[in-house]
C-alpha cells in the first residue's frame, strides 16, 4: 500500500472520489469490485458496500480536540432519497476532500430531515441537554470511520485499503496534540491498525461497547470530564 506525503503532511486520497457511482477512491475501486464478487449469497446482504451513497471516512475538522474513531458509515432506508436531493451528494464529497476538514455539516445544515442530523443529534443528545449548540460541537468533534464506505452492518474487510491509511494518519496526529479519543465498539480492530493507541492515556471508553452516545451515563466521571474539559478547548 502506498502512502502519498507531502512534507509531514499524507494527502488526502478522498480529494480524488469519483464524481458519480460507484462512489470510490480510483486506488480502493478493484479491491471493493472484488469484495463484492465474494458477497454472493444472501447471508452477506447486511455486509455490502453500498457505493451509491458518497463515502464518509471522517466528519468535522481534522484538529478537532474531541475525537471518535468509529467503524463505518450505516445505510437506512431513507438514504438513497436523502442523498438524492440537490447538493447533498456534493456537499459529502467537498467535505471529505476540504483541506483541514469542516464543521460537521449534519450539524450546521439546515437540511432537518437528513438522517445524518438525526443519529448525530441522537448521538450528541447527553452534550446538548449540558447546554452544548450544535454549532459548537460541530466544531470540537472529529469522528473518523475505520473505512468510509456505507454498509447496514458492520464486518472487516480482509483487505487494508489504500484510503485507510488517511484515517491512520488522522488518529496519529490526534494523539501528537494530546486529543481525547473516544474508542468503543470495534476497539480491538482500532488498536491493530493503530498500535499506539493501546498505550496513549487521552483514550476514554463508553460504557456500553456499541454505544457510541455521548453522555454522563454512557461514561465514567473520570472520562467523562475528560470530555468536559476537551469540548472546553
Amino acid at each position: 500500500m502506498t502512502t502519498l506525503i507531502a512534507g509531514d503532511q499524507v494527502l488526502n486520497p478522498w480529494t480524488r472520489t469519483t464524481r458519480n457511482a460507484p462512489y470510490a477512491v480510483p486506488e480502493d475501486l478493484p479491491h471493493l469490485q472484488a469484495l463484492a464478487d465474494t458477497q454472493v449469497h444472501p447471508s452477506h446482504a447486511p455486509y455490502q458496500l453500498n457505493l451509491t451513497l458518497p463515502p464518509e471516512p471522517f466528519i468535522g475538522l481534522h484538529d478537532a480536540p474531541l475525537v471518535m474513531l468509529l467503524a463505518n458509515p450505516g445505510v437506512s432506508d431513507a438514504d438513497p432519497a436523502a442523498y438524492a436531493r440537490p447538493g447533498v451528494t456534493e456537499r459529502t464529497l467537498q467535505h471529505i476532500a476540504n483541506a483541514g476538514g469542516t464543521p460537521n455539516h449534519f450539524l450546521t445544515h439546515p437540511d432537518k430531515d437528513h438522517p445524518g442530523l438525526r443519529w448525530w443529534s441522537r448521538t450528541l443528545n447527553g452534550l446538548t441537554k449540558q447546554g452544548h449548540s450544535h454549532d459548537e460541537l460541530a466544531r470540537q468533534i472529529l469522528a473518523v470511520q475505520f473505512h468510509g464506505y456505507h454498509s447496514q452492518s458492520w464486518r472487516p474487510i480482509p483487505y487494508t485499503l489504500p484510503s485507510q491509511s488517511f484515517a491512520f494518519y488522522l488518529v496519529r496526529r490526534a494523539m501528537s496534540r494530546d486529543a481525547v479519543i473516544v474508542l468503543g465498539r470495534i476497539a480491538a480492530t482500532w488498536k491493530i491498525a493503530v498500535p499506539e493507541l493501546a498505550s496513549y492515556p487521552n483514550v476514554v471508553t463508553p460504557k456500553q461497547n456499541r454505544s457510541v452516545q455521548i453522555s454522563r451515563g454512557n461514561f465514567s466521571p473520570e472520562d467523562f470530564e475528560r470530555i468536559s474539559q476537551a469540548l472546553k478547548s
